[in-house]
């Protein structure tokens, strides 16, 4: 029989919270955090927790929709009995795909509540516990958030505003001892929830697993752990890489590419 864990071992281990945990990469993400030893903590939708078969568990769930502006005093409540948080990783998320002029004003506020102001929320609520452990706060973004790219106006604007608002506040929490690292991965072969009217799906360069995405972060979290510093922007993927070199060298030719390649 394994012996478990005492209290002041548990009490050791250190603390991560995801959110989006349901989802493809949130789920990769449990499973190799636990496997590395922390006390994880799942965030999601409610009744999008999965089955213990599907292999991603977490020592605790918490059922709040951060799309909803009553999500954050969820969260803070659900918090209250937490004493620290190592790790954050706000990768909430769903996209929508189509023209502007098929894109509704109730998709656009979706998308952004979702993608960006449930980021804002998890983070106000974890901040105590975050502060408290000099912890680090990942922020899921995407390649949409480095380049304009066509065919999901709504979804480029919340992760544009992501990029921007977390960046900035990045300089800000260093202050309390709080990492924030922005991560753009590239495409994914597994889509993102999609909101709104359904329309073709397009990719551009090598698509990523999600499971390749999720050691990403974990490479960048041991990277902290470790004692080493890390960036306030990561690129996960040769496509993502290269969105954000043209991006800032030459934006024009980058948004003429986009358009080309994403519309071929």
């Amino acid at each position: 029989m394994t012996d478990l864990p005492s209290d002041a071992e548990v009490a050791a281990s250190p603390a991560a919270m995801v959110t989006g945990a349901s989802g493809h990469v949130g789920g990769a993400l449990l499973h190799l955090l636990t496997a590395a030893g922390y006390r994880t903590i799942g965030v999601d939708r409610p009744g999008t927790r999965p089955e213990a078969s599907t292999g991603v568990v977490a020592a605790r769930w918490i059922e709040a929709d951060l799309a909803d502006p009553s999500a954050e005093d969820v969260l803070t409540d659900a918090l209250t009995d937490v004493a620290r948080l190592d790790l954050v990783v706000a990768g909430a998320g769903v996209t929508a795909l189509g023209d502007v002029d098929t894109t509704t004003d109730a998709t656009f506020r979706q998308v952004m509540d979702v993608n960006y102001h449930g980021a804002l929320r998890t983070t106000r609520a974890a901040l105590p516990a975050l502060r408290r452990a000099r912890g680090h706060l990942v922020v899921i973004s995407s390649v949409a958030g480095l380049v304009p790219v066509p065919g999901r106006p709504a979804y480029v604007g919340a992760k544009h505003a992501l990029t921007g608002v977390f960046l900035s506040l990045a300089g800000e929490l260093a202050r309390d001892g709080v990492a924030v690292t922005v991560v753009h991965p590239a495409f994914l072969r597994t889509s993102v929830t999609e909101v709104g009217v359904s329309a073709p799906r397009s990719t551009t360069g090598t698509a990523m697993d999600a499971g390749d995405v999720a050691r990403a972060i974990v490479r960048l979290v041991a990277r902290r752990s470790s004692g080493r510093r890390v960036p306030d922007r990561v690129m996960i993927g040769r496509t993502a890489l290269l969105a954000d070199a043209v991006a800032r060298i030459a934006p024009g030719p980058a948004r003429r590419l986009a358009i080309r390649r994403l519309r071929r």
